[in-house]
């Protein structure tokens, strides 16, 4: 089993800040302050470069587990990187608006954080902090599922997800009924995806009344939106059926 070296340390962080420039030691502390509000946490460093805030547990398929902060960053010379543990699928449209920054896997790339759109990266941390409270024993089924869907329904399957994801930033993505869920609470899913070798499909139909007559071309059965593979998905309609789904 393979072991993250990244570990809590006992270096405090006013003596970690002593080692890089005024600048960047005042990034971040707007950053710890940020991140303090959002979780509730206080900073500790971790490994000999990031400020983390929280602990969470993570193990992945490959055997290899740990512990990370929940949130974290690391005002390092060449730019500020920012940790989402879980990517960044799901925040596309804050993205949009965020201002200069790159992105890999899980970093965020700042060269100055007077670049950003601070309440943009604040609703970002939000969500990705409640994310990191959410049970995460599904994930190695939900990766089960995915390598299930036919290769070549996988873009629009792909881009389904990725349209609910970013409508429901903070909702928990489950196995369910043997397909993935979105649940915004402790009850029910709202929102069902899946992927098959001639279509993908979203749950259930929404009851407005104001969507049925562009819904109709797309309903199969009771409960099925059904979209073709030969055809784009009609963005604006899912993103509109999403939204009918949810209203608490």
């Amino acid at each position: 089993m393979t072991e993250n070296k990244t570990k809590p340390t006992n270096v405090s962080v006013e003596t970690f800040l002593t080692s890089v420039s005024l600048q960047r030691q005042a990034e971040a502390r707007q950053l710890i302050e940020l991140m303090r509000t959002v979780s509730g946490k206080e900073a500790q460093m971790w490994g000999p470069s990031i400020i983390g805030f929280g602990t969470q547990h993570y193990k992945y398929s490959t055997g290899r587990e740990g512990d990370m902060p929940q949130l974290g960053f690391s005002p390092r010379k060449a730019a500020i990187t920012v940790y989402f543990n879980e990517g960044f699928d799901r925040y596309g449209e804050t993205l949009a608006k965020l201002g200069k920054y790159k992105t890999s896997v899980s970093c965020l790339y700042i060269n100055k954080l007077a670049d950003i759109e601070l309440e943009g990266l604040r609703h970002m941390l939000e969500t990705s902090y409640a994310l990191s409270n959410q049970p995460t024993d599904q994930s190695d089924s939900i990766a089960e599922y995915v390598s299930l869907v036919p290769d070549v329904a996988r873009p629009h399957f792909d881009e389904l997800r990725q349209l609910v994801t970013e409508l429901l930033p903070q909702a928990r993505e489950v196995r369910s009924y043997g397909i993935l869920g979105y649940k915004i609470d402790d009850k029910r899913a709202r929102v069902f995806v899946s992927g098959w070798k001639d279509h993908v499909a979203m749950y259930p139909v929404p009851r407005a009344e104001a969507l049925q007559a562009e819904l109709e071309p797309y309903i199969k059965g009771k409960g099925t939106l059904w979209f073709r593979l030969d055809e784009p998905l009609p963005t604006d309609l899912i993103k509109r059926a999403v939204r009918a789904l949810t209203v608490i």
